[in-house]
C-alpha cells in the first residue's frame, strides 16, 4: 500500500466513518482567500505556521543511526523518553506505526507517515486543539558518516497552538544529534551535563 491509498483508506476512513472505495477527484486549485470568500465552503480558522529546519554532521553511517529514530529504540539513547505504543506489526518503527507521548502536560498521537531505511522517516503528530507538526528526518551518507537532517513543519489549530507554534528551537535538535552520536559510539545514554 502505498501512501496514497494508505491515506484513503485509514485516516479519511477514520475521519468520515468508512473506508474509501472510490478515488476522489481533486478539488480545483484557488487561492485560500477566494475560498474563504465564499459562501458554499467550510468556515476558515487560519492557523499560523513554523517551519524548523536542522542539518548535523554525525560520525556514524546511516544503517547505525535510522534504526535509533524509533519510538522503541528511543527508550536506549534519549533520557526521559516515554511512549505508549498503539500499533506496530513488527514491535518497532515501520509505515504506518502509531504511538503517543505526553511531555509538559499535553498528549500527542504520532504516526509514521514515511519510512524508507535508511534514507528517511516521517512522522506526523498530532497535538489535539493544539498543533499538528510534520516531522520529516532524513539521512544522507557524508565524509564524516551521516548528514541527519531535521524538518519540523508545524501548524496552529486553536488560538494557543498558534501563540506557541515557533516554541521549538534547532537547539533541540542539535541536542537529540549528539545524543544519537554518543550513544552509537559509546553504546549508552549520554545523560544531562555530561559531555562529548
Amino acid at each position: 500500500m502505498n501512501r496514497k491509498e494508505f491515506m484513503e483508506r485509514t485516516l479519511l476512513g477514520t475521519v468520515f466513518g468508512s473506508v474509501m472505495t472510490e478515488p476522489v477527484a481533486p478539488a480545483p486549485v484557488s487561492r485560500p482567500q477566494e475560498a474563504r470568500a465564499r459562501h458554499d465552503g467550510p468556515p476558515w480558522r487560519q492557523g499560523r505556521r513554523h517551519v524548523t529546519d536542522w542539518t548535523s554532521e554525525l560520525e556514524a553511517q546511516p544503517e547505525e543511526v535510522f534504526p535509533l529514530l524509533c519510538p522503541v529504540r528511543e527508550y536506549e539513547w534519549l533520557e526521559g523518553w516515554k511512549c505508549e505504543m498503539i500499533y506496530s506489526e513488527s514491535g518497532v518503527a515501520e509505515a504506518n506505526c502509531i504511538f503517543e507521548t505526553k511531555f509538559r502536560g499535553e498528549s500527542a498521537t504520532w504516526a509514521v507517515s514515511r519510512y524508507e531505511p535508511p534514507k528517511r522517516i516521517e512522522f506526523v503528530v498530532v497535538t489535539p486543539q493544539i498543533q499538528v507538526c510534520r516531522l520529516d528526518i532524513s539521512l544522507e551518507p557524508s565524509e564524516k558518516g551521516t548528514r541527519l537532517r531535521w524538518v519540523r513543519i508545524f501548524t496552529g489549530l486553536s488560538d494557543r497552538g498558534n501563540e506557541t507554534i515557533d516554541s521549538w528551537k534547532t537547539s533541540s535538535d542539535q541536542a537529540l544529534s549528539e545524543k544519537i552520536e554518543y550513544f552509537v559510539k559509546n553504546q549508552k545514554k549520554r545523560v544531562s551535563g555530561a559531555t562529548r
